[in-house]
């Protein structure tokens, strides 16, 4: 990988981002450290020099100059590397012992070369000069160990950012090419979406980083769209085989009219027949054009809070002269209150289609049930006789847009009833399940709860 192309990484870049701000703060750190460490020295050091001078001056004050001088030599002697310095002056001015060149100095405290000193250290010397008694007395001490830890913690420092540098050069670039690694995966990835293939997906390590979470959703995105393409091709295929019949028996019932007017016999019959066949291809279209409406979410604005038992009730009550006059019964146990978030107008639809199929396939003496029990957070309302049923393997198939058993192919309807129930069940975020009564059939929706009306 190509230094410009390791630059465009954000992982790179955040890895040297953070190195930086480390070895600043380190270095800020380090400083502040470092300082409030030489002032501690320094102050140590004046105080070694402050104690050494007030010793000599009170030799000075209680014993003669031969005994002075005897002690300052005594002292000398012990700093052969002139670690520690000493001058002694009389009252004219004259040198009496000391260890280094005649330098004059002003009283107090002083910072001066060695070499003005005559020294051969490299080091600077803290010195303090003043009266001890009739004699004037110069002390110093070597600047060295402070020195010596300037130039310890600026080593200290300097090895310790390269190391930081070099070592963060190289875990960027290793994750600069990890990553990268795992782009070019999902890059080939979105390339075969690009070009129709949807069952690609991106690729997810297990470990749940950011990438992972990011991939996750994509792939589910991916699996909805696949599906929602699947299904399109479905319906595009139901509908030219389901709808190929209707629209054969169309044009022959037009043929018929045509060939009848024009040997001068009447044409209403066959007229009346082609419109009624028109009507169900129409019906059907319009069906498939409010199950994408629904499928689309955009009936979702106008959810409002409506208690689902007595959404039901009322479609039972509106349909029960229908059962009876079928020779079957209808009866309803949703008592309720269970309220739910949703469109009541799609919601009196879906259990109307329900009801609907039930009536439509079911034989005189098939009781029909209606209930809606609300509990644990959930609402539940259910549709079931104790009629001929559906297949238990059939009952997925029958979710499908236009599909139709083969029992119910002789009569009306257009496949559509169960398709419409179950968009609004998903627009709802509601449950529906079809399970074997046996007999019969019972179908479930269960919806989430909210607690009381808004």
């Amino acid at each position: 990988m190509r230094p410009a192309e390791l630059w465009r990484h954000n992982s790179f870049r955040l890895a040297l981002g953070v190195t930086l701000f480390i070895l600043t703060t380190l270095m800020l750190a380090s400083g502040f450290g470092y300082g409030l460490m030489k002032s501690q020295l320094a102050a140590r050091q004046d105080a070694r020099v402050t104690e050494i001078f007030a010793g000599i001056r009170q030799t000075s004050l209680e014993n003669d100059e031969a005994d002075l001088i005897e002690s300052i030599t005594a002292r000398i002697k012990a700093s052969p590397d002139l670690s520690t310095i000493f001058l002694l002056r009389g009252e004219g001015g004259n040198i009496l012992v000391g260890n280094i060149d005649d330098v004059t100095l002003p009283p107090g405290w002083s910072t001066v070369p060695a070499a003005k000193l005559g020294s051969a250290t490299d080091y600077p010397y803290r010195m303090f000069s003043g009266q001890a008694g009739q004699y004037t007395l110069t002390v110093g001490l070597t600047n060295a160990d402070l020195d010596d830890l300037q130039e310890i913690v600026l080593a200290a420092f300097g090895w310790a950012a390269l190391f930081a540098f070099l070592s963060t050069l190289a875990m960027g670039t290793f994750l600069a090419m990890r990553v990268q690694a795992r782009m070019a995966t999902a890059e080939a990835a979105v390339a075969r979406v690009a070009l129709g293939d949807l069952a690609a997906r991106l690729p997810v390590s297990g470990r749940g980083d950011d990438l992972d979470r990011i991939s996750a959703a994509i792939n589910t995105s991916l699996a909805r769209l696949e599906g929602l393409v699947e299904a399109m091709r479905q319906v595009s295929a139901d509908i030219a085989h389901e709808l190929r019949t209707p629209l054969n028996r169309l044009r022959i019932r037009i043929e018929n009219a045509a060939n009848l007017a024009a040997k001068g016999t009447d044409v209403t019959e066959e007229l009346a027949a082609a419109i009624l066949e028109s009507d169900t291809i129409n019906a059907t279209f319009a069906a498939l054009l409010r199950i994408a409406q629904i499928e689309a979410g955009a009936r979702r604005e106008q959810f409002v809070a409506l208690d689902l038992a007595a959404v039901l009730r009322d479609v039972a009550d509106v349909y029960s002269e229908v059962a009876e006059d079928s020779g079957q019964t209808l009866t309803s146990d949703a008592a309720g209150p269970a309220w739910v978030m949703g469109d009541k107008e799609l919601l009196t639809q879906s259990f109307a289609n329900l009801i609907e199929n039930a009536i439509r396939h079911c034989p005189p003496g098939t009781r029909i049930t209606c209930s809606a029990t609300a509990g644990m957070g959930h609402v539940t309302a259910s549709i079931g006789d104790n009629g001929p049923g559906i297949p238990p393997g059939e009952h997925d198939k029958v979710l499908r847009r236009l599909y139709r058993l083969e029992k119910s192919r002789t009569t009306e309807g257009t496949g559509l009833g169960l398709s419409l129930v179950k968009a609004v069940a998903d627009l709802h975020g509601a449950e529906l399940v079809l399970t074997d009564a046996a007999p019969g059939l019972r179908v479930d929706l269960r919806f989430a709860q909210i607690l009381g009306a808004l």
